[in-house]
């Protein structure tokens, strides 16, 4: 109610100064023009070349948004509140400051794409990533709870060279949860701990007459501790250390080629995996032997596609169609005496969506109001594969299903439309950037006259250009 009321504050004080001076764009937008998840915490229309966000993609992009401050305020529904919780993965913001012509700083905080909150949870097993069984655990004892990271940070930075831009970026983040006991002779020691360091780096090159290309890649590594010590030895399997490392890629591809003062192509190209497996550091006091299992978690992405980018003074119409395939693999093995006992586990999780459509479009009707229409829709084929061999018999499960999808879990907002709607604001220096919902035009905006639990906006971020 108050996020609304600000709103409705904003338009009657502020329009009358309506200027072009904001930048206006980010998540909401995207969202709103048939966005679709990219894989790296963000959505994206591929074919739409110009927006904030691409800033948590390629920092070169920092080059066209100096001095520049934004916020993504999340969305949902009255019943969804953020209220229970302290609102990490579901908000961030980030600001950047030209220092000369050529060099800009900035800093992105809460902004988290990494895997490690997922790979911490390793050493006890997978019950997650699509797969219908628990894939078991390594530990000879009980593994203990290793608290999320919820305090992640980048710094980055961006150099504007004319027609080449890049930029560079560096992310951290970290928890833990340690205790110690001194007692005489007695002591005992305790660490559970997870971190994630990230780098970032992305080119931006003008190649003439309007046309351009964007490559960007990054490298995260993460990695977690579970850590218990006893002096003198327990007798029982109680302590040990266990840890995880992860490894997580990704490289993506743009280009803009110029078919007429109106039309640009955009065709584009992306890759990623991620791996991660947890071990036995330092087996159990009391454990006979080291830990018969292991685990090794791998997925890799591939998508490219190609589009239309359509603009004039006030209309800008991206689209295009693609190809995106994805696949979770997860490999356990537990040796044992008799060898008769001996268990492998395979399960592997795939989804192959071809075509993929986004669609969006987007009316300056007024200096400082526009209105935006998207289309997302994917038509996937699932897979799931479970094969598992207990000492010579071997078991293989397999199940397809295809099914059309338009599907978006992003924060605390969910979107399973196939039509998106939303609206742009600018006032002078200021944006605001929103996705509508489909009933506040069947009932009213819900400042006005709603008396349910359906929100006139979903998500919504702002920026303010401060140059």
């Amino acid at each position: 109610m108050n996020r609304m009321l600000c709103v409705l504050v904003l338009l009657v004080l502020v329009s009358p100064f309506a200027s072009s001076q904001a930048k206006w764009g980010g998540l909401a937008r995207q969202i709103a023009m048939g966005g679709s998840t990219a894989g790296q915490g963000v959505v994206l229309n591929p074919f739409l070349w110009e927006d904030p966000t691409l800033l948590l993609v390629n920092p070169a992009y920092q080059t066209m948004y100096k001095d520049y401050l934004w916020s993504n305020i999340g969305g949902g529904t009255l019943a969804g509140l953020t209220t229970a919780d302290n609102g990490y993965g579901l908000q961030n913001a980030g600001v950047s400051f030209e220092v000369n012509n050529q060099l800009t700083v900035g800093a992105v905080l809460s902004f988290d794409p990494s895997f490690a909150n997922q790979a911490r949870t390793f050493i006890s097993g997978i019950g997650a990533l699509g797969f219908p069984l628990p894939i078991g655990s390594i530990a000879q004892r009980q593994p203990r709870p290793i608290p999320p990271i919820q305090n992640v940070w980048e710094a980055f930075a961006s150099v504007d060279m004319g027609g080449f831009d890049f930029g560079f970026g560096i992310m951290y983040g970290n928890s833990n949860s340690d205790s110690s006991l001194t007692s005489g002779t007695i002591s005992s020691s305790s660490e559970a701990s997870a971190s994630v360091l990230g780098f970032r780096g992305g080119v931006l090159v003008d190649l003439g007459g309007g046309n351009a290309i964007d490559v960007s890649a990054a490298l995260r590594i993460d990695k977690a501790t579970d850590r218990i010590s006893m002096t003198p030895p327990p007798t029982a399997p109680i302590d040990g250390e266990y840890s995880v490392s992860g490894t997580e890629f990704q490289i993506q591809a743009r280009g803009r080629f110029k078919i007429s003062n109106s039309v640009n192509l955009v065709p584009y190209g992306a890759f990623g995996s991620i791996s991660g497996a947890p071990k036995e550091d330092t087996k159990p006091t009391a454990a006979p032997r080291p830990t018969p299992a292991s685990l090794k978690v791998t997925v890799t992405s591939v998508a490219f596609g190609a589009g239309m980018e359509y603009h004039s003074k006030d209309i800008l119409i991206a689209t295009g169609l693609s190809f995106f395939t994805a696949r979770a693999k997860a490999e356990f093995a537990q040796a044992a005496v008799p060898p008769a006992t001996a268990l492998s586990l395979t399960g592997t999780v795939s989804n192959t969506s071809i075509p993929v459509i986004n669609l969006g479009g987007e009316w300056w009707f007024l200096d400082w109001l526009a209105g935006r229409v998207g289309y997302y829709r994917t038509l996937g084929k699932f897979k799931l594969k479970v094969e598992s061999t207990v000492g010579t018999t071997s078991t293989t499960f397999e199940t397809n299903l295809t099914t059309p999808s338009s599907f978006l879990l992003f924060g605390n907002y969910n979107h399973d439309g196939i039509v998106s709607l939303g609206v742009g604001m600018r006032f002078g220096r200021f944006s605001l950037d929103a996705t509508l919902s489909e009933e506040a035009l069947r009932r009213g905006f819900g400042l006005i006259s709603g008396n349910d639990n359906v929100n006139t906006f979903g998500f919504i971020n702002a920026s303010f250009n401060f140059n």
